[in-house]
């Protein structure tokens, strides 16, 4: 079943709400990271809550499956409602007495909504999925009701949604790959669909993808506005998962052209994100981004420019005010701050830092930030090392805090295949440090600054190509050699910090995005 919304315990002198009369000011919907995942977004929405205390928020979090997980972070006072969604709820085993749900309406509304991306068809299955039905055989002994999951995935009409589009999407790949696919995207839709909802005056997605729907649903439900902030573009993050993906099999040859518009599985999950997208951004009156470039991927998923905004992101300066260097009795030392998974492309980085030790043999490289996540990626990363010989050179800290490392951190490096906004180059920043960082997001802005940027204040380290090891390990060594240039562009990117990027701007704006969307 899934997990009801519960209101969390309260202080003693905060009223209790009830949720029926009095609905909280913001639900933020989240997919797959706060409170269970720290860093990156995670941290991003704690300070967010954090910097609104007169906002009263709720929190759905969507999680893969009914797992008991961990909470990373203690969610803050103002967060009076916490709900835990599942895409792959637990179901029941279908009984004798079938619902009676139109297969052919259910089998066309989820075509038109997982392949054609159509918000009207997403409200027509929203409707559909709320409306009463019988039971057959001997519809008349209970009263009609809503179907429930379980129904939605493992009864007739089910399965005739499933063959149907199956016929329509992809008839040329292997059944049981799109069984399986199907199971996945189509369960996890209706899960989405089906969940309950707090009341609240307006509902803010951190993504499009599963939280986007969710938050469209939601806000037409309430009768209330959604908004989406993206940090990096989902349906691209998503691509870059499935076209690395090696447990899905590639079963049609476009050949160089690519002009087979035959659809395979592959195809299909990529599709399907795209079609979430389309939904979500028509359904919200605001689609906020961190940088202008990522502005670019939301126009051509739909958005009108009048629905966009660019608010970026802030750090609390006052929190790295009383940071010194220490230079003294130390090896020379560069650290990559990040989670151990392979968007970060730590092997990349653990390439580099090769390169690096043949220029610089004592140097000391720091991998710092959470291995758990993906304990596969961190035992290749560990192998890696070990292949190149760098075990007196490389180390994995583990999560820590960086407060205590930041000062002895000569140059920062993120080697990632995607991002957004970095935080922690915008925190090298407040402690002065300068960064090498792949062309990704919107790392350049960070360190060469945006185009219109007056007055130019100069570079701030060193932008190198996504996954090339040899010039990310040049670049770390010229800062590595030059003290003064090292020392020039950390006070450099300080300055664009300082200037640009604080914490308290960035929460002003949201502040008055939600005065926005609840006028």
């Amino acid at each position: 079943m899934t997990a009801q919304f519960q209101p969390k315990s309260q202080p003693l002198h905060a009223p209790v709400l009830d949720s029926a009369t009095d609905p909280v000011d913001v639900c933020l919907v989240v997919e797959g990271c706060y409170p269970f995942v720290a860093g990156g977004v995670s941290s991003w929405l704690d300070w967010l809550i954090r910097t609104q205390p007169d906002t009263r928020f709720a929190v759905v979090a969507i999680v893969a499956d009914e797992r008991p997980r961990q909470m990373r972070y203690d969610l803050p006072a103002n967060v009076t409602t916490f709900q835990v969604l599942p895409l792959a709820p637990r179901t029941r085993k279908p009984g004798l007495r079938h619902p009676q749900i139109d297969g052919a309406q259910l089998a066309d509304l989820m075509y038109r909504v997982l392949h054609l991306g159509e918000a009207a068809a997403f409200d027509a299955l929203t409707a559909l999925l709320v409306r009463p039905v019988r039971r057959q055989p001997f519809g008349f002994v209970r009263a009609a009701e809503p179907p429930n999951y379980s129904d939605l995935t493992s009864s007739p009409a089910a399965w005739q949604a499933l063959t149907e589009c199956y016929a329509r999407i992809a008839p040329q790949a292997s059944f049981s790959d799109f069984f399986w696919a199907w199971r996945n995207l189509a369960g996890s839709l209706l899960a989405i669909a089906t969940a309950p909802v707090p009341p609240a005056r307006t509902y803010h997605a951190i993504s499009t993808g599963y939280a986007g729907l969710y938050a469209v649903r939601a806000a037409r439900a309430q009768g209330r506005t959604a908004a989406i902030t993206e940090h990096g573009i989902y349906t691209n993050e998503r691509r870059i998962d499935l076209v690395m993906a090696d447990w899905i099999a590639d079963t049609i040859d476009s050949g160089l052209s690519g002009g087979d518009a035959r659809s395979d599985v592959r195809r299909f999950w990529i599709d399907t994100f795209e079609s979430f997208a389309r939904i979500a951004y028509d359904g919200c009156l605001r689609v906020t981004t961190l940088y202008g470039a990522n502005q670019s991927f939301q126009r051509a998923l739909g958005v009108p420019e009048a629905k966009m905004r660019v608010i970026p992101n802030g750090i609390a300066l006052q929190k790295f005010a009383a940071i010194t260097p220490q230079t003294a009795g130390r090896r020379p030392t560069v650290a990559l701050i990040g989670r151990v998974v392979p968007i970060k492309d730590i092997e990349a980085y653990i390439a580099a830092a090769a390169l690096v030790r043949r220029a610089i043999p004592d140097v000391r490289v720091l991998i710092i930030g959470p291995t758990d996540e993906d304990p596969d990626y961190h035992a290749l990363c560990q192998r890696r090392v070990a292949e190149l010989g760098l075990q007196d050179t490389i180390s994995f800290t583990g999560k820590v805090d960086i407060m205590d490392y930041l000062p002895v951190i000569d140059v920062l490096v993120l080697t990632s295949i995607s991002e957004a906004q970095p935080l922690v180059l915008l925190e090298a920043g407040a402690a002065g440090i300068p960064c090498v960082a792949t062309d990704v997001g919107s790392c350049r802005e960070i360190i060469e600054g945006a185009p219109d940027e007056h007055p130019r204040l100069g570079l701030a380290g060193r932008v190198a190509a996504p996954m090339d090891a040899d010039a990310i390990g040049a670049a770390i060594v010229e800062l590595m050699a030059d003290p003064a240039l090292r020392a020039a562009c950390g006070a450099v990117l300080r300055r664009r910090v300082q200037t640009y990027f604080t914490s308290e701007i960035s929460a002003g704006r949201y502040a008055d995005l939600y005065r926005e969307l609840v006028a």
